[in-house]
């Protein structure tokens, strides 16, 4: 067995992810701030995770960024897009003065988002009623699909010409990439549904546009 104070036990000793080295094994998680009116970022976004770096995590996540202004739940969620880059990057030089490295959370809310906020009614693999929203999906067409999966390589890319040091791919919690993986919200009969292949498919189609947007030496991590 390891013993006490060796890499595999001790949660403060460095470790390699990628192509990053962590100070620590301690990293914030993408939670919902909700610090971003507007779907900018804030100063009080900035203080917020400023605090978590100085606190002494190794890397925090920037929670929900919306790759698209569709894929919002809520007006306070930061919708990636060409002019919050100086925001970005003043977030993220707040947390590399701290000594902390920086990931962000890449997603979109599928049928989970709010008809109020997004100015109509919420994309999804089928057609299922949501009952956060109190809407029915609409069912996304190939076009849809193929806009979406730039949409992740294109903020990916924003994220990292922002500063930030990796990026999370939200794959879970029932949204838009997690209502094609499920058969319950996905009844689809095309080469996004049926088999566990085709239902994969978006999630693939993602990680592999992403990965081709940030080149091998990208940090990618997936939330499922």
């Amino acid at each position: 067995a390891p013993s006490i104070g060796s890499p595999v036990t001790d949660p403060f000793s460095p470790l390699a992810l990628g192509t990053l080295t962590l100070r620590n094994r301690i990293v914030k998680p993408g939670t919902f701030e909700g610090m971003c009116p507007g779907g900018e970022v804030s100063p009080a976004l900035i203080e917020h995770h400023r605090a978590v770096a100085a606190g002494g995590a190794a890397m925090t996540t920037v929670a929900y960024a919306s790759v698209s202004a569709d894929g919002r739940s809520y007006a306070t969620q930061l919708l990636m897009r060409p002019d919050i880059l100086p925001g970005l990057r003043k977030l993220t030089e707040a947390i590399h003065r701290e000594g902390a490295a920086a990931a962000i959370q890449l997603g979109h809310c599928g049928y989970f988002a709010n008809p109020r906020v997004i100015g109509g009614r919420p994309w999804g693999a089928s057609r299922r009623f949501n009952t956060y929203g109190l809407s029915f999906a609409r069912p996304m067409a190939e076009a849809d699909l193929a806009r979406t999966i730039a949409d992740f390589a294109n903020a990916a890319r924003l994220a990292v010409e922002g500063g930030f040091d990796a990026v999370e791919l939200h794959f879970g919690h029932g949204y838009l990439v997690s209502q094609f993986l499920s058969p319950f919200t996905n009844r689809r009969r095309d080469r996004w549904g049926g088999s566990l292949e085709n239902r994969m498919r978006l999630a693939v189609e993602i990680l592999r546009a992403v990965r081709v947007g940030l080149g091998p030496q990208g940090n990618i991590l997936i939330k499922m």
